[in-house]
């Protein structure tokens, strides 16, 4: 019996070597794509200074903690167009001084803007109600947004959360749900 040698190949032209590296390979490949989608698509949800905004804390609910003194609430009505918004406020305010309407998105801060209102003719509306405006860029979609009435002096402010498929009107009202357990624990 004469036995012949088989003579092998060299690794390289063997197909199990390549078989067992392409499962490395295609995780590194796959790292490699999903580092640059988060650095694209980055989200604006976390702070970089943390003890900086807890600084600021006190003095955001001081502003919530006026606006509920004052008694001021407001109407917001934006356009259908998401690019233009009436006003409607109430309250013991100054008319005089300028208010700011700030429009945030959830996620992403390049998309947040702030408007300075502009008194609408005569003024008052309805009663105590002052009536203004505000044309502002197109809203990207979102499925809700952060909106917030200002004055520019930074002592008062009402905010609420403005879920787009509900509508295009939203009231403003301090944010007493925080407020109440301070309240409550001054009372006792």
């Amino acid at each position: 019996m004469i036995l012949t040698r088989q003579q092998s190949k060299v690794w390289y032209k063997e197909p199990w070597p390549w078989l067992l590296m392409a499962g490395p390979a295609i995780v590194v490949v796959a790292g490699f794509i999903t580092f640059y989608l988060a650095q694209v698509n980055a989200a604006d949800l976390v702070s970089d200074d943390y003890y900086k905004d807890g600084k600021h804390i006190d003095i955001q609910l001081h502003r919530d903690e006026e606006a509920l003194k004052r008694h001021i609430t407001a109407q917001v009505l934006v356009s259908p167009d998401n690019n233009a918004a009436k006003v409607l406020v109430s309250g013991d305010f100054d008319a005089a001084q300028p208010l700011n309407l700030v429009l945030m998105h959830p996620a992403k801060k390049a998309y947040d803007q702030t408007v300075k209102l502009l008194p609408a003719q005569g003024g008052v509306a309805s009663g105590n109600k002052h009536e203004y405006s505000a044309v502002f860029k197109p809203l990207p979609d979102a499925n809700h947004w952060y909106v917030r009435l200002e004055d520019a002096a930074g002592k008062w402010r009402v905010e609420d959360k403005w879920i787009v498929s509900q509508g295009n009107a939203l009231n403003l009202k301090p944010m007493d749900k925080l407020l109440a357990p301070q309240a409550a624990a001054a009372g006792h």
